[in-house]
């Protein structure tokens, strides 16, 4: 198992993840924004993205290509950071 690992200024050492955009900018405004995640193979982490992402990414046909991609904004986040996440959208 090669688990990534990121360094999170408010987490430390942390598995590395990616979500869409908007679930990074809800982190600052606290709103919850739908949430939405595909497990890892090594991890009940897994990349995760908002509501509207995944409306564009079923209108998109129902998967992962350029145009929903583009939407999304993919970026990287540390374990700690996907958990508060995943919290304030009530998992």
């Amino acid at each position: 198992m090669s688990e990534r690992i990121v360094e999170c200024a408010s987490h430390g050492a942390q598995e590395a993840t990616f979500v869409c955009s908007h679930l990074v900018a809800s982190l600052g405004s606290r709103e919850a924004v739908g949430f939405y995640w595909s497990p890892g193979e090594d991890s009940d982490r897994g990349d995760a993205w908002c509501a509207k992402c995944e409306d564009v990414r079923i209108r998109c046909g129902g998967d992962w290509n350029d145009e929903s991609e583009a939407f999304a904004g993919i970026q990287l986040l540390c374990g700690g950071c996907w958990d508060r996440l995943k919290g304030l959208n009530g998992f």
